[in-house]
């Protein structure tokens, strides 16, 4: 294959880079003072307010019922009587002001609509809370509008609701949106379980004494007991090791060992950093973080697998090259693949973050930093990690056939020095055997040769 990328010459710069991140993430976590845990993850109350100036109330002094509702800045007045339903709409773009508007309610029969704020404000600055919508059955009923804060340079800020908070056990405020919009996120701790009301009272007392009643708007309010928060957590960690637990099998199970390793590797990486950015941002930790996480995890995953499908093709069919090349050449033909897949995606989930507001919006923004997590593990940490493990192997692999061969050759040897041993020694003996055959040979007389000296002695003796 021409031009194959030399993707893992940078993977000790890429390790590197990701160690950085990941202790730069905890650090910054730590230092901001821990995670910013959501109302799912924290028993208490947690409620988002807006601190907006009341701009006109609304009255209604007939026989019927009145409910007033606002959609898209458009306000709704529906009439219920004995004449039946009847309904009126008030557009943003007709009403341009709060005096306006004001006026356009008074034209309608037994409605009265004064404003007590500033009656310039725009109609699109109205703002409203948890009351919407609001139910008129006699004159003591009041609707009222309220107008969010538009001076950029004069607003309410986070240490002046602190201050006024100051009392409640464990709390946490943060800025919702832009900080002069005077809208935040409170929370406070609930260990002993059963305070919701009380709790919900007391927050309200107070800011209503500190920035006045009828400028407080309540926008949500969520409340979790200590069992539940503390079940939903541990579930929530059980399920993310199961995840990892099983992917782990299914790679293994598919490819080898070292393929789920490395696996696993990228994944714990992509999670850490996702943690780190989470923590440094203080984003909410919620139900949704950890569906961010897990889906996250599937998308990395699905990147890696292609990339070792490949690598594992490759193995075969380029036997003859180093196994850091067939790396880097699955890694190059599955590059394009890779590429469009992440951008596509990153694509549907910018238009949720843009478009999207509160934890989707939140949610979305897991999702990016997730993507480009994923797309950067699965090519500079994945396959580095799986080059590693292989690399340890073969090594491993090599030092054991060594060794093997060294004893056996060792062995060998001591056989022949035995065998050579064996026959030296029997060849002495032969040797030792023969000579003294000979010596027995050579000194001992023949039987014939004793009969021929027995005759020449018997001779002897006739002639003399």
């Amino acid at each position: 294959m021409k031009n194959i990328v030399n993707f893992t010459k940078l993977r000790f710069i890429m390790f590197v880079l990701s160690i950085l991140l990941i202790i730069g993430g905890l650090v910054g976590t730590a230092v901001q003072g821990g995670f910013n845990f959501g109302i799912d993850f924290q028993a208490g109350l947690s409620q988002r307010v807006q601190i907006a100036p009341a701009a006109l109330e609304v009255r209604y002094t007939g026989s019927g019922d009145v409910r007033l509702n606002m959609n898209d800045g458009t306000v709704i007045i529906e009439l219920r009587d004995a004449e039946g339903v009847r309904s009126w709409t008030f557009p943003a773009d007709e009403y341009t002001t709060v005096q306006s508007l004001a006026q356009g309610l008074q034209e309608l029969e037994n409605i009265t609509a004064e404003v007590v704020g500033s009656g310039n404000a725009s109609t699109e600055s109205i703002t409203t809370g948890l009351g919407l919508p609001f139910e008129l059955m006699d004159s003591e009923d009041v609707a009222r509008l309220n107008v969010k804060n538009t001076d950029s340079a004069s607003y309410i800020g986070i240490n002046e609701v602190r201050n006024a908070l100051q009392e409640l056990s464990s709390l946490q405020v943060q800025v919702v949106g832009a900080p002069h919009e005077q809208e935040f996120l409170i929370r406070t701790e609930d260990d002993q379980g059963g305070q919701k009301e009380a709790l919900e009272n007391k927050l309200s007392t107070m800011l209503g004494e500190a920035f006045g009643e009828d400028d407080v708007l309540i926008k949500r309010s969520d409340y979790v007991g200590p069992r539940f928060s503390a079940d939903l957590a541990q579930q929530s960690i059980v399920l993310v090791i199961a995840a990892l637990v099983l992917i782990l099998a299914y790679v293994w199970f598919r490819f080898r060992l070292g393929f789920a390793i490395s696996s696993i590797t990228a994944l714990a990486h992509d999670i850490l950093i996702m943690v780190g950015f989470i923590g440094v941002s203080q984003l909410e930790v919620n139900t949704a973080t950890i569906a961010a996480v897990l889906t996250i995890i599937g998308y990395s995953l699905n990147d890696t697998i292609v990339v070792f499908d490949r690598v594992r093709e490759n193995t075969s069919l380029m036997v003859d090259r180093p196994f850091e090349t067939v790396i880097n050449a699955s890694i190059t033909q599955s590059l394009s693949r890779t590429l469009i897949t992440s951008l596509t995606t990153l694509l549907a989930v910018l238009a949720l973050y843009i478009f999207g507001t509160g934890s989707i919006q939140d949610f979305a923004l897991n999702l990016i930093v997730g993507i480009f997590i994923g797309t950067y593990s699965s090519i500079f940490i994945a396959s580095p990690v799986l080059l590693a493990w292989t690399n340890s192997a073969n090594r491993k692999k090599a030092e054991h056939l060594g060794s093997s061969s060294s004893a056996e050759k060792a062995k060998k040897t001591a056989e022949v020095q035995d065998t050579r041993s064996a026959k030296s020694a029997d060849t002495s003996s032969e040797k030792a055997s023969a000579k003294k055959t000979v010596l027995k040979e050579s000194a001992s007389v023949p039987k014939v040769e004793r009969k021929q000296k027995g005759k020449r002695q018997e001779k002897k003796k006739k002639k003399s």
